[in-house]
């Protein structure tokens, strides 16, 4: 009975040495997921010493179908392990690309920091702490995508998305689109298994990447997801309005924007009567605004600058073009036309004064005719009343006759 005691009060303390050799805590452990076949996955697995000298280690062990083995970078050439030391505390990332369904299994963390800890953790367990993540690799599922389109004018642009039969394990839960990364609302139809994205006013501004992103429920528990991407052209639009012509005055600076879209990004440029412009003159600059637009700037406008501007716009798929003329007018062109009524007003006064003097000097000419007639004598006729002149000695002689 005390042979029986002491054994197991060695076994205890044997024990008890053995775990206060192990002097380490798990404080990140790995999580557990769902994936599809070639894609990736990566765990992470943090460990701290919690008392000891020795340095700390961690070690990756898989699970599967019976079989225990400890894994690193020579196991497969598709696993990637980084570990990173700290004082007192360690780090380490393990990742599996290009993922296969036999990858399914668990994937145990080992850390120790116990100085008679061996090669294999699994033969020593009481030497090291663990921690276990699941990870279920499925098949595939068929997403069929519509192919790339372009988009060539404003108008409804309709991208789709099909998803065959994902299988007993796995159904459909929800289907998203991205474009660019970016979350993009779905006006079409979400219903199994064709899932449609529309936009029913697409301009150069929609073209992009597009990402249909599916979810699966996993019948064990969980999600997975899957994606396929479906690139849209875009022609490239001038965004700009310009009038036909701009009117500016010698001397005056004027600024010219430019603003473009499309899919791939199109490159802008400006040209002066089909010639490309670039930042070689002192008066002329281009330079690119933060929301992209292209500008240019002519500083001390000169009769010369009057010329047909275009700005250019082209990516790989096509181009587009915006003319405007820049008239410049000279400086003294608002004095212009009061000069010219001036000089007529001048003229008119002129005119009247040259024919007021002739008038006048022929006024004083007939004056001088005048002073210049013989004067004749009064006459004693007298005019009857019919206009006869009669002698006045006449008209006496027959009043007395009378």
């Amino acid at each position: 009975m005390k042979s029986k005691l002491l054994i197991s009060l060695l076994l205890m303390a044997f024990v008890a040495s053995c775990r206060a050799q192990n002097q380490v805590e798990i404080t990140t452990a790995p999580q557990g997921t769902n994936a599809f076949e070639d894609s990736s996955v990566q765990f992470s697995c943090e460990a701290q010493k919690t008392g000891g000298d020795d340095s700390l280690d961690i070690v990756w062990v898989k699970s599967a179908g019976g079989s225990v083995t400890p894994i690193d970078d020579s196991t497969d050439s598709r696993f990637t392990f980084a570990t990173t030391l700290t004082a007192g505390a360690a780090k380490s990332n393990f990742s599996i690309d290009d993922l296969r369904v036999g990858d399914t299994g668990s994937y145990k963390c080992y850390a120790s920091n116990d100085p008679t800890r061996g090669s294999n953790p699994v033969s020593e367990p009481t030497k090291w702490q663990t921690a276990q993540a699941n990870l279920n690799v499925y098949a595939k599922v068929a997403i069929n995508q519509t192919a790339d389109v372009n988009i060539t004018q404003i108008g409804p642009l309709e991208l789709g998305c099909q998803v065959s039969a994902p299988g007993g394990d796995l159904t459909v839960d929800s289907v998203t689109w991205t474009r660019n990364g970016v979350e993009m609302k779905d006006y079409g139809n979400t219903e199994q298994p064709n899932y449609f994205l529309k936009n029913n006013l697409a301009s150069g501004s929609d073209g992009g990447v597009y990402t249909c992103t599916v979810t699966f429920n996993v019948q064990s528990g969980g999600t997975v997801t899957d994606s396929r991407d479906i690139t849209v052209y875009a022609f490239p639009r001038i965004t700009s309005h310009f009038r036909k012509s701009v009117k500016y005055q010698e001397g005056e600076t004027v600024t010219l924007k430019c603003i473009a879209e499309g899919y791939p990004t199109p490159t802008v440029m400006w040209t002066k009567d089909n010639e490309e412009l670039t930042n070689t003159s002192s008066r002329m600059s281009l330079f690119m605004d933060d929301d992209g637009a292209a500008n240019l700037r002519i500083t001390d406008l000169e009769m010369g600058d009057r010329a047909t501007y275009t700005c250019s716009a082209e990516n790989s798929i096509g181009s587009a073009t915006l003319d405007v003329l820049l008239r410049v007018k000279d400086r003294l062109a608002a004095l212009w036309p009061f000069l010219g009524i001036l000089v007529e007003v001048i003229l008119l006064v002129a005119i009247i004064f040259y024919f007021e003097k002739r008038k006048s000097d022929d006024d004083a000419d007939d004056e001088d005719d005048d002073d210049d007639a013989p004067v004749k004598k009064k006459s004693n006729s007298a005019t009857n009343e019919k206009g006869v002149e009669k002698d006045e000695s006449d008209v006496r002689l027959r009043n007395v006759n009378a």
